[in-house]
């Protein structure tokens, strides 16, 4: 199965920005970490899916570290969101609701390649950050070509305190419980790719209105591929990280 992993990143931030939920923090890490960050999670790809290819949208608004020599060499693509849409990169780094902001590059980027992504049995959308556990080539197979692959949901009790009415299915499920997608890595095969950019463009306009500001990709996530559950296979993958605020190692 032809597969392309996509690394949404940022290596040089803006960072006299905030994110709505970094507490005045908009990176817990320099510039170089983020880059050596982004390489390592190259490297971790390519050692379990060597015939894989890799792309590295990076949305960095200072290009003067050369970020992109480094990626060839390990073979990755290296794409600047700036040469393709110069204000989606202001907005990136100027809009203060993350995961807006993550719909944002992804779309830009998925909807600018379109053609070039249809070529494929498989997209992954990762990122620079994270590595992932528990993949392997038996995922991406002929069965599960036409479907999409997320770890199991996070599951949280409900606190009305949160005010996600819009997203609210506790009547369909019967209990008392949110459930979110892991947005750090997911796939799908190619004939979802045109909803996928649906729900990236709806997932961006809807936490920019005043009222929707508060909420999470991994929960809309999970609402928005609602449509589509009866294609998708829920995985045992894990994921292990930095997180991006505190600098603390994470894996769940």
């Amino acid at each position: 199965m032809k597969k392309l992993f996509i690394l949404g990143s940022t290596i040089h931030p803006r960072m006299d920005k905030d994110f709505t939920y970094s507490r005045g923090v908009r990176s817990h890490f320099k510039v170089e970490e983020r880059l050596r960050m982004t390489i390592s999670s190259v490297i971790s790809i390519k050692n379990n899916f060597p015939d894989a290819d890799i792309v590295v949208v990076d949305a960095s608004v200072d290009s003067t570290g050369n970020n992109e020599q480094y990626f060839p060499m390990l073979g990755a693509e290296f794409v600047s969101l700036t040469d393709i849409d110069p204000e989606a990169t202001e907005f990136i780094n100027s809009y203060d609701q993350k995961s807006s902001c993550e719909c944002k590059l992804l779309y830009t980027y998925m909807s600018h390649a379109r053609e070039k992504l249809l070529s494929y049995d498989y997209i992954i959308k990762g990122t620079g950050r994270y590595h992932v556990l528990g993949m392997t080539e038996k995922d991406f197979s002929e069965e599960n070509k036409d479907k999409i692959l997320f770890k199991k949901p996070n599951i949280f009790e409900w606190t009305d305190a949160w005010q996600y009415d819009f997203i609210d299915r506790r009547h369909v499920w019967g209990d008392n419980l949110l459930r979110q997608y892991c947005t750090v890595i997911y796939a799908f095969g190619v004939k979802h790719l045109d909803r996928f950019l649906d729900i990236y463009k709806a997932g961006e306009h809807l936490l920019k209105h005043p009222k929707m500001r508060h909420y999470d990709i991994e929960s809309l996530s999970y609402y928005l591929t609602r449509p589509y559950a009866d294609d998708i296979v829920e995985t045992d993958w894990r994921v292990c990280g930095w997180d991006g605020v505190g600098g603390n190692l994470v894996y769940y």
